[in-house]
């Protein structure tokens, strides 16, 4: 029933996947500001309801559903985004997690170009997060496609790390712009010191190399005390808020002229 219901809703337009925003705080020594959001997809299904990602997502990349399904999100996240430039947020980026299936279809990066000239966003407010703990057998050609986008000017994240040890050999030499800390060791921040000393070592590595941080998984406020006193720039978490149909993230992060909205 997953499989036939999931078909017939990627081929009527994957209108049924709507895309949820999850605010990224930007922390700062006077106040946290949003900067923008991480897209993520959610199935209300007809048939059988409202589907759970970690239910529908990992079917979705075995049956090769993932390419349209992603690609749906990605040019909604990314109108989106250019939509809340254009009103007053210029500097707000969206995040779109990539799946390794559609990373490896040999016309991804094309259609990533053909999103970007659509919507005639600034490449730049685009983040591309690809995860770590995805078995690649074939890092030059990751490498390669990775490096093709960063080409079309949109910055990658490198999701989930610390899950593995796959990328730990290559992250100097693919162009990484944000590590994205797995939240797997936020969950005892407070008082875990194996926890705490991770995301310093992160901090540190992702300063050397010149990228930025983001930890997510952020829920209460004696894990984001210890954070905030390690380099780290960006945060996202239930602490600050859930995931949201983007009109819930227009009302509280995106205040737009009534004109606009309508």
């Amino acid at each position: 029933d997953l499989e036939q219901n999931m078909r017939r809703a990627t081929l009527n337009s994957c209108n049924e996947f709507e895309v949820y925003y999850q605010p990224i705080m930007q922390i700062g020594a006077e106040k946290n500001v949003c900067c923008g959001a991480e897209a993520l997809v959610r199935w209300n299904s007809t048939e059988l309801g409202f589907i759970p990602p970690n239910d529908f997502i990992p079917l979705a990349e075995y049956l090769g559903l993932i390419n349209p399904i992603g690609e749906h999100v990605l040019f909604e996240a990314v109108k989106r985004c250019k939509y809340w430039n254009d009103c007053g947020y210029p500097d707000y980026k969206v995040n779109v997690n990539i799946s390794v299936i559609q990373l490896l279809q040999p016309d991804f990066v094309a259609k990533v170009k053909t999103i970007l000239d659509k919507t005639h966003i600034n490449p730049k407010n685009v983040t591309l997060e690809v995860t770590e703990s995805l078995a690649i057998n074939d890092m030059n050609r990751m490498k390669n496609v990775l490096g093709k986008l960063k080409a079309l000017g949109v910055c990658v994240a490198l999701d989930d790390f610390g899950t593995g040890y796959s990328w730990l050999n290559h992250i100097r030499e693919i162009p990484f712009d944000v590590i994205k800390g797995d939240q797997n060791f936020v969950k005892d921040l407070a008082d875990d010191a194996y926890s705490q000393s991770f995301i310093k070592m992160v901090a540190e590595l992702a300063e050397t190399i010149g990228v930025s941080v983001c930890v997510e998984g952020v829920e209460q406020p004696t894990q984001y005390e210890v954070l905030q006193g390690m380099k780290v720039k960006y945060i996202q978490g239930y602490y600050f808020d859930k995931p949201m149909t983007k009109d819930m993230f227009e009302s509280k992060y995106a205040s737009l002229p009534m004109k606009d909205k309508e």
